[in-house]
C-alpha cells in the first residue's frame, strides 16, 4: 500500500471513529435522560457524511484498484458537482434542510482536507506572464 492509500486509509478511519464518538455521545444523554443537542446531532450528520467521502476513495481503491491519487481526485470531482449541482430544499421539512447542510459541509470539509493533495497532483502553476507574450 502506498503513502495515498495510507493517508486515505487513515482519514477514513478518523472519520469513522469521530462518528462513533458523537454517537457515543448522544446515545448516552438519551439513556441518561438528558436533552440532545442540535450541535451534537450536527456533528454526527457531517462526520458521517465525511466518513461517507472516504469510503468512496477506499472503495475506489480496494474494489476498482486505482491508485490512491485517482481515487481521491475522482471523489473529489463528485464531492464538487454535489457543491456546484446539488438542488437546494426550499420547500422541504426543517429535517431535510438539515441534512443537506450537513452534505454540503462534508463536501467542503473532503475538498478542503484534499486541497493540496490536489495543488501537488496538479503541479506547478504556469505565470500568467507566460501566455502573455
Amino acid at each position: 500500500m502506498g503513502q495515498l492509500e495510507t493517508m486515505a486509509e487513515t482519514h477514513y478511519t478518523r472519520t469513522s471513529i469521530e462518528a462513533c464518538e458523537a454517537i457515543d455521545k448522544l446515545t448516552y444523554a438519551a439513556e441518561s435522560g438528558k436533552g440532545l443537542a442540535s450541535e451534537d446531532l450536527a456533528r454526527l450528520a457531517v462526520t458521517q457524511f465525511v466518513c461517507g467521502w472516504w469510503q468512496q476513495v477506499m472503495d475506489l481503491i480496494n474494489s476498482e484498484g486505482l491508485d490512491g491519487a485517482e481515487a481521491v481526485m475522482r471523489t473529489r470531482h463528485q464531492a464538487e458537482q454535489h457543491l456546484l449541482n446539488g438542488s437546494p430544499l426550499l420547500y422541504a421539512d426543517l429535517f431535510a434542510q438539515a441534512m443537506a447542510q450537513a452534505r454540503r459541509q462534508a463536501a467542503q470539509g473532503f475538498l478542503a482536507t484534499t486541497r493540496s493533495l490536489a495543488d501537488a497532483l496538479a503541479g506547478p502553476a504556469t505565470p500568467a506572464s507566460h501566455f502573455a507574450k
